[in-house]
């Protein structure tokens, strides 16, 4: 996940016509609800079910790019460029994957232990740690045939350069898109050998070592790059620029002619389209809330709405009851009951202290997994405790459900496959996709103690303060 700074947008910006007035529409990545400044009406942008492209604005033209190579060349001792350089404006492909990255390492540590009698010599004492961790995985990798001087990966810039929905119309003047010539199904592979390659150059003490990519998410980005060529008497030059810094990237001498000349058939890659439409209450017609929440109810009848085609799956909401404090705030979580084939299976794997058949995921957005984990763990065993009734209206004590149904049911695999790690029979076999035989919504109320939300009701179950945004 990542920081968040005043002033400053990060990811790419949807730039669409509002459907009520015609006026421009922008979008950060983080959010897919909009409010129109000129109309005040609300729109939803629907993302489609295969990879969305992207392209990057070049903000950089021929004369500061040349100002830059001269720089460099300057810089480097070296001739300033001459008049007759080639220039090609082109935009490269990369693949952009988003994923949950799960690290499990064995390590062995060596303590001494130091005898209280003063004849008796140091003892070292060997313990055995398996750590698991869980974070956000975000990596580009080229899409493109091989290109001299153009790099294979744009790294983390993809997560806060400004980006465009990608169609040959809003491309640059002068600029041309280079065609993919490698499929998501050839990246997945090879993120799944790179994975096991990471495993193996860190050797285990005990056991072995695991590294494992979880549902990973795939988009394509097309980058600017200004490439300036020359033949003269001194040989061939390119200078590849960097088309939003301008930053000269690479001073290619010679070609890699047996590389360039592997030009593999570009595959039929189908793109995804983004879509805008109104955010609107399905059965009265009224604008629904202007906020980020996968979950609403209409404040004119009351329906209950849930964004992503999972109506009908969720047909009411509930909240934990029992608790008037002045300071509570409602959290979301989605409460998936455990299917009774899994049931003995999924309580070995929590120690025997999952007495509830019902696994519970936190609905609000957070990037710290690790809290996540802890979280669901400790709200899962505590749910029979507590009495629920059912929620007719949001008020502003009322979170947003931040996290999709979707995004819950990955959640579910995944901590289910973190635990199986835990236990001791390490029941691995537990990877199988989590298919719950039932799902809630539910609300329960927490307040705020120092640095941390203490739930109203048990006085149980808390977490840190930073974990909710």
């Amino acid at each position: 996940m990542q920081t968040e700074t005043k002033n400053r947008k990060s990811g790419f910006y949807i730039e669409v016509t509002c459907p009520g007035c015609g006026s421009g529409l922008e979008l950060n990545e983080d959010f897919f609800v909009l409010k129109c400044d000129h109309c005040g009406s609300v729109h939803r942008v629907v993302m489609p079910d295969v990879p969305t492209a992207y392209f990057v604005p070049a903000k950089i033209d021929r004369r500061e790019a040349r100002f830059s190579i001269d720089r460099y060349l300057k810089k480097n001792d070296l001739p300033l460029t001459a008049s007759g350089m080639a220039l090609k404006q082109v935009y490269y492909p990369y693949w952009k994957v988003d994923a949950i990255l799960f690290k499990l390492r064995n390590k062995a540590y060596e303590r001494v232990v130091v005898a209280e009698s003063e004849y008796n010599d140091p003892v070292s004492v060997t313990h055995e740690r398996t750590e698991i961790n869980l974070t956000p995985y975000i990596a580009t990798c080229a899409a493109g045939s091989y290109f001299d001087g153009v790099p294979a990966s744009i790294g983390m810039r993809a997560e806060y350069i400004r980006m465009l929905p990608y169609s040959v119309e809003n491309l640059q003047e002068d600029f041309d898109s280079l065609p993919i010539v490698t499929t998501w199904e050839d990246v997945r592979a090879d993120l799944k050998t790179k994975m096991g390659i990471i495993s193996d150059v860190d050797p285990a003490s005990f056991g072995k070592n695991v590294t494992e990519l979880f549902h990973p998410k795939a988009s394509l980005v097309y980058f600017p790059f200004l490439v300036f060529e020359s033949y003269t008497q001194g040989g061939f030059n390119r200078y590849v620029v960097d088309g939003v810094s301008g930053r000269v990237l690479d001073h290619v001498r010679q070609l890699d002619t047996d590389r360039q000349a592997d030009y593999p058939e570009s595959p039929d890659i189908e793109f995804g389209a983004l879509s805008v439409e109104h955010h609107r209450c399905p059965n009265c017609g009224l604008d629904l809330p202007p906020e980020q929440s996968w979950v609403y109810i209409c404040h004119n009848c009351q329906q209950l709405v849930v964004i992503g085609g999972n109506d009908g799956i969720v047909d009411q909401v509930f909240r934990a009851t029992g608790s008037d404090l002045p300071g509570d705030r409602a959290f979301p979580f989605w409460a998936f009951t455990i299917p009774d084939e899994d049931a003995r299976r999924v309580k070995a794997m929590f120690g025997g202290v999952h007495n509830s058949n019902q696994l519970v995921i936190p609905a609000f957005k957070t990037r710290n997994f690790d809290a996540m984990y802890r979280l669901a763990r400790r709200i899962s065993p505590a749910l029979p405790r507590l009495e629920m009734e059912a929620v007719e209206n949001f008020d502003d004590s009322y979170d947003p459900v931040r996290i999709s149904l979707d995004e819950a049911l990955m959640l579910a695999d995944v901590i289910i496959y973190r635990q199986s790690y835990s236990s001791p029979r390490r029941a691995q076999e537990s990877a199988a996709t989590f298919a719950p035989r039932g799902v809630k919504l539910i609300y329960v109320p927490f307040h705020l103690e120092n640095y941390f939300y203490v739930d109203s009701l048990l006085n149980a179950v808390t977490f840190e303060k930073s974990l909710a945004r």
